[in-house]
């Protein structure tokens, strides 16, 4: 990222590019009112810098020449009661590229900067509005694809990870602290921890770090959803469902075997939990021609990285060895549901067979084209990705940053404990106490570098 200057003046446009009702335009900077006051005009005279924040004035944008470009309204928020905490105006705009354009034109001209990436974020952490894990819930709000994943990150935002992550760190500052004290200052007799007491708080807090890295899973699941395969032998109906449950054509479907030859992957919301629906190749024991060979190769790589499977059978069939084959290259121990499709026609294979023959959570009949079946499939979706996912609400960790952090933390607290427990010097043990603070610090943003900040605020869009 530019080099970073706090006090620049920033502009950027905060709604998506393009034709709508409002488009609106954020500026945040010392130089905010200075810059309104020289292009915005009320209806009737008033002083720009006398009004109260966080109050809405209707007027119109001019250029130099004293055009009008367009009529907007405008809020102020004013330092320090603002999302970056500096002086911030909004202004709401109508819709459309061209007045959009003319209108951070001006800005620009008058001295305010395009805004960077995430820049009106990054400032708000820099001037204490949110921690970098609130600021990193910002973005997965934004990008949030389902409810439970929006839930989350909401949670996150108001800081129920921040205060169980800084409630921590304060417990183990309090113990690093005083050990430093008692190293320090060993012919003053401060008061030190028994062994079994140090030994305990140790544990405690190894504990904790454990229970935070244990909700990585769920978190992780509810930010980027679930994946899950449709797997079985060719022409059970597999692109049939695909499109049954996504409700539209999306895959090729006839009645010859094969039709399906490369794996399709779409997105949809089921009971509130984000998936990642992929049709599968059909396995065969014997392909019959080389694309059909290398479509399930594709298939098997796909269910290497799946998180949970739908294994259908053909109930208009009896069972054949395909099925055993097909059910035999499915990963073991992750969540998997048999459905026996075709329900429309005469069944020919029963739900207590199936179950005898392929151990699952649930054995269930659909049929994709009367959709006879799949209300009962969702809910049974949705209940084995939230049972996956299962954890305390509101204090699971989201990114790769938090869990490298915590187990650099976890790590060193182990190297503590064990330094304790075989007597050796307390300077070990304070060493690695202070290498695990370090760590929570750098994970709330207590300590930071500008390198940290760049990826983090890099992946915001211009306007946050």
């Amino acid at each position: 990222m530019p080099e970073f200057r706090l006090e620049d003046t920033i502009a950027a446009l905060a709604t998506p590019v393009g034709e709508g009702g409002l488009a609106v335009i954020r500026v945040s900077g010392p130089e905010t009112f200075p810059i309104i006051k020289t292009i915005f005009y009320f209806r009737k005279e008033q002083d720009l810098f006398l009004l109260p924040s966080h109050t809405l004035h209707f007027g119109e944008i001019r250029n130099e020449k004293g055009e009008p470009l367009d009529q907007v309204l405008i809020s102020l928020f004013q330092a320090p009661h603002s999302y970056t905490g500096e002086d911030v105006i909004e202004i709401s705009t109508h819709g459309g590229i061209a007045v959009s354009r003319r209108i951070l034109d001006l800005l620009i001209q008058k001295g305010a900067r395009h805004a960077e990436p995430g820049e009106f974020t990054k400032r708000a952490f820099l001037h204490g509005k949110m921690d970098l894990t609130q600021a990193e819930a910002v973005l997965d709000l934004i990008k949030s694809k389902s409810e439970k994943s929006l839930e989350a990150a909401v949670r996150q935002l108001k800081g129920s990870l921040s205060t169980r992550l800084k409630a921590l760190k304060d417990e183990l500052m309090n113990l690093y602290a005083h050990m430093e004290a008692y190293l320090d200052f060993p012919d003053e007799h401060l008061e030190v921890y028994s062994d079994s007491e140090l030994l305990q708080k140790l544990k405690n807090l190894r504990t904790q770090v454990e229970t935070l890295l244990a909700s990585f899973k769920r978190g992780i699941l509810l930010r980027e959803g679930v994946r899950m395969a449709i797997v079985g032998k060719p022409n059970v109906g597999k692109s049939a469902l695909f499109n049954a449950l996504l409700e539209r054509d999306r895959a090729l479907v006839s009645e010859y075997p094969g039709t399906t030859r490369d794996m399709l992957e779409e997105a949809l919301e089921i009971k509130g939990t984000y998936i990642r629906m992929v049709d599968t190749a059909g396995l065969a024991p014997r392909p019959g021609h080389p694309l059909d060979q290398m479509g399930m190769e594709r298939t098997r790589e796909v269910l290497k990285e799946a998180q949970l499977y739908l294994f259908l059978v053909d109930g208009s069939l009896v069972l054949e060895e395909a099925d055993k084959m097909v059910f035999e290259e499915i990963p073991q121990g992750k969540p998997l549901l048999v459905l026996i499709t075709k329900k429309d026609l005469p069944q020919k294979i029963t739900a207590a067979e199936i179950q005898n023959k392929f151990p699952a959570q649930e054995v269930l009949t659909i049929s994709a084209k009367t959709r006879e079946g799949l209300s009962r499939l969702e809910e049974k979706i949705a209940d084995l990705v939230l049972q996956e996912s299962a954890g305390q609400e509101g204090e699971q960790i989201t990114r790769l940053r938090h869990k490298h952090a915590l187990e650099a933390a976890q790590t060193a607290l182990l190297r503590a404990e064990n330094a304790f427990c075989a007597e050796q010097s307390l300077e070990f043990v304070v060493a690695d106490l202070k290498i695990a603070l370090d760590e929570l610090r750098e994970l709330i943003g207590e300590i930071y570098s500008e390198d940290l900040l760049d990826v983090i605020f890099s992946e915001f869009c211009i306007g946050k």
